[in-house]
């Protein structure tokens, strides 16, 4: 039988007993003590990591970037690929629906929930460019979703209950399939109707060509679209705030928590095309995040009971900055309780945004504090709202086309109740070349929280942190373009109470093989001393050469760009 999941009490606030994260509340990102990602319920996080330009053989054929999803899963060591084995997924094996096709990139994002509410997470897996038949017509890059169910026996299968292939052509799903929609591109979970089934939100970033988000529910059978009816989000729909507009790219990043600790999730959605309008100027790709609150019907937006939703921007409300052309304010998010005081808080990539010193896209990430009213940017209630970029108290400092915020994962690394931020950099310069050029080798900076939220100062809670593959202690070494943090995962893989780090390498060269951009992931270990470390446990190196995992490395496979929260995310194509 999978393990039930812990609660988690938080503090007296106000004389209102906060209770967030029970049994019938779960999360995308979970609560202090929450295990995420635990595909066969033995109490350790597992990892899954998409491998979304794998070539795939069908009998005598080769299936160009089909993609594939490898699994490893957690143990008292850490992760490994021995006991249990580790699994190796793509389409028309071992009973996953649907075939390999050229081109389908499975496994491009990836989302970890428990749909069926049985105690073992199962995993949703993105197929953006998944070819989608509809009578006699073949609607290219329509995009899929499909669903591994998990279990105590074997963690993830496909038999009991049945993998399923979700599509806007599969029964009940609103809305239908169009040529380069992408359903799929982004993929978030949380229980947005608190009735403790995990629930599915879908980015199809490309809908009308401006964007949408489609949210599945969650029940004793998994996913569903009867039960409780799907839902079919764009800001056209009644009551969102703003207005659908070409190529805004709504839904192109998604994120959960639970922002007024009502105990239903709430969905963040990336909307980092919008245009802004300030004074009489429209400034173009300034980006925006629309809220949705969730209540005992699910998401909403009349604020009937719960809060409206809302429309987050730069210089809005008392948001930091001023909106500027080419931002892409939304381009990534995550969510946390970064002080620790029960409300959920949200940060925002803007990874475009040029530094105070004055160099181009350096990129920086805002802070949205939580509250009873939900977020908030004026301090009433709960913290002010933070900006951040490298520099000042921040190790590094600010170089052209850093990108710094893209991606971005949140988690307990020192197991102190408050979470942390982790910062990828994917485009910064660690070392030069002979001719004296930089670049792109890859770094993350990691925030730690505290009781005023994120800091940097190391006063009230732990110094940050800048990590790369030449820190000291690191395995392998940093080199040209490797885009080391161009995706992360977060979980608690060795079960010690500390959250550890999975940080994808998705241009890694295989050396041993001479083969270029196959792709790894390393993975930094959490500790309640010093937070994420190298040396106790060690950290680890991964990829498809690595001993007992399936499959072989091959040039341009890009394993490790997709784990369960974040991917590396493409152009997408207008």
């Amino acid at each position: 039988m999978c393990l039930k999941r812990r609660w988690k009490l938080f503090p007296v606030i106000g004389c209102k007993i906060t209770l967030l994260t029970v049994l019938v509340f779960t999360r995308a990102f979970p609560a202090y003590g929450e295990i995420r990602g635990d595909f066969n319920g033995d109490g350790f996080s597992d990892l899954a990591i998409g491998v979304p330009f794998e070539d795939i053989t069908a009998g005598t054929a080769t299936v160009t970037d089909a993609g594939a999803v490898n699994v490893l899963y957690g143990s008292l060591a850490g992760l490994q690929a021995s006991s249990p084995d580790d699994q190796f997924w793509y389409q028309g094996d071992s009973g996953v629906q649907d075939s390999a096709e050229r081109i389908d990139r499975f496994g491009y994002s990836l989302g970890t929930g428990d749909f069926n509410g049985d105690g073992c997470d199962d995993l949703a897996i993105g197929v953006p460019f998944e070819n989608i038949t509809v009578g006699t017509t073949t609607v290219n890059n329509a995009g899929a979703v499909q669903v591994l169910y998990g279990s105590s026996v074997t963690g993830l299968q496909t038999t009991s209950p049945d993998d399923q292939f979700w599509c806007q052509n599969c029964p009940g799903v609103r809305d239908i399939p169009e040529t380069e929609d992408y359903f799929g591109w982004a993929l978030s979970v949380g229980d947005f109707n608190g009735d403790g089934y995990d629930d599915l939100a879908i980015g199809v970033p490309a809908e009308d060509r401006a964007g949408a988000v489609q949210v599945l529910y969650g029940s004793s059978a998994g996913l569903q679209t009867t039960l409780t009816d799907d839902q079919f989000w764009h800001q056209d729909s009644g009551g969102i705030k703003e207005a659908r507009e070409t190529q805004d790219n709504f839904g192109r990043y998604l994120s959960v928590g639970d922002f007024n600790n009502d105990g239903y999730d709430d969905l963040a959605i990336g909307v980092p095309d919008e245009d802004i309008v300030v004074g009489t100027r429209n400034v173009h790709n300034a980006g925006a995040v629309q809220i949705l609150y969730g209540s005992t019907h699910g998401l909403q937006a009349n604020g009937v009971d719960v809060p409206d939703d809302q429309l987050w921007y730069q210089g809005y409300s008392g948001v930091q900055d001023t909106p500027e052309a080419g931002d892409y304010f939304g381009s990534n998010l995550s969510a946390g309780d970064f002080n620790n005081d029960g409300y959920d808080d949200l940060a925002i990539g803007v990874y475009r945004e040029v530094s105070i010193t004055g160099t181009n896209n350096e990129g920086a990430v805002q802070v949205l504090y939580g509250s009873l009213d939900g977020l908030q940017a004026n301090g009433v209630g709960a913290p002010d709202d933070q900006f951040w970029q490298q520099g000042g108290d921040v190790h590094d400092h600010a170089e052209e086309k850093d990108n710094f915020g893209l991606p971005l994962a949140s988690g307990d690394f020192n197991n102190d109740g408050y979470d942390d931020l982790a910062v990828g950099v994917s485009d910064e310069d660690i070392i030069e070349d002979e001719a004296g050029h930089l670049n792109d080798e890859g770094a993350v900076t990691v925030l730690y929280g505290s009781s005023d939220g994120l800091q940097a100062d190391g006063v009230n809670g732990p110094d940050d942190q800048f990590w790369h593959q030449n820190s000291p202690g690191m395995r392998s070494f940093a080199e040209i373009k490797d885009c080391f943090g161009s995706s992360l995962g977060v979980g608690d893989y060795n079960g010690d109470g500390s959250d550890d780090l999975a940080i994808g390498i998705f241009k890694e060269d295989a050396r041993a093989r001479s083969l270029f951009d196959a792709g790894a992931v390393a993975v930094l270990y959490g500790s309640s001393t010093a937070g994420l470390q190298v040396s106790a446990p060690d950290d680890q190196l991964w990829g498809q050469n690595s001993p007992g995992v399936l499959d072989e490395a091959e040039d341009g496979d890009h394993f490790g760009m997709a784990l369960a929260e974040t991917h590396e995310d493409g152009d997408l194509p207008q």
